[in-house]
């Protein structure tokens, strides 16, 4: 069951004011699980870091079957994670996709200092961060650089899945939303 990006938003919203506080519904359970035995209807398309610090249905106080969340290092868009944010619109009828970063992001502090192995560049090449200026920052700034630079990282991870979306066809009833995890504190502020 489809449900407009609105409704969809504010569910995420008030989900993680629930999980921020202390106050989480439980929703995974063995019962939800066995009720979705007949396939999935997702409301939202999560686009998020594999980080394992980022339990993305706990995040938001989901339960089984809620979202289709995507993932991989740095919430970095391949082929096969735009092929799955297809499938959910084009097949499950979701039509809210989020991208969620989150502070001390690790791919993207590699691609900030521009030392990272050769091994990480499918991922850090993929993350751009031209108007970030690491070198001139002061020493004491890095956590705000950092997160300075998640941020952009998921703005333009927000526009380049727009374009993706405009060539599906169905880019009008589709809403593209950016969003970061604070760590401590279990919050998520959203980027305009």
């Amino acid at each position: 069951m489809s449900i407009s990006p609105d409704i969809a938003l504010e569910r995420l919203r008030d989900g993680n004011r629930r999980f921020a506080s202390g106050l989480s519904g439980g929703q995974f359970t063995a019962q939800r699980s066995a009720q979705s035995t007949g396939g999935q209807n997702p409301w939202a398309v999560v686009v998020g870091c594999s980080d394992s610090r980022v339990p993305v249905e706990a995040v938001f106080d989901v339960g089984v079957g809620d979202l289709f969340v995507v993932r991989t290092a740095g919430h970095v868009l391949a082929a096969a994670s735009i092929a799955s944010v297809r499938f959910a619109l084009d097949k499950l009828g979701a039509r809210t996709v989020v991208v969620l970063g989150h502070e001390d992001c690790g791919a993207v502090a590699a691609a900030l200092a521009g030392d990272a192995p050769t091994w990480l560049s499918p991922i850090v090449d993929h993350i751009h961060l031209t108007d970030i200026d690491a070198a001139s920052a002061p020493a004491d700034a890095d956590n705000a650089l950092l997160a300075a630079a998640v941020d952009r990282h998921v703005l333009d991870t927000v526009n380049e899945l727009l374009a993706l979306v405009s060539t599906f066809g169905i880019a009008e009833q589709v809403s593209v939303s950016g969003a970061a995890y604070k760590l401590a504190s279990g919050e998520v502020h959203w980027l305009g």
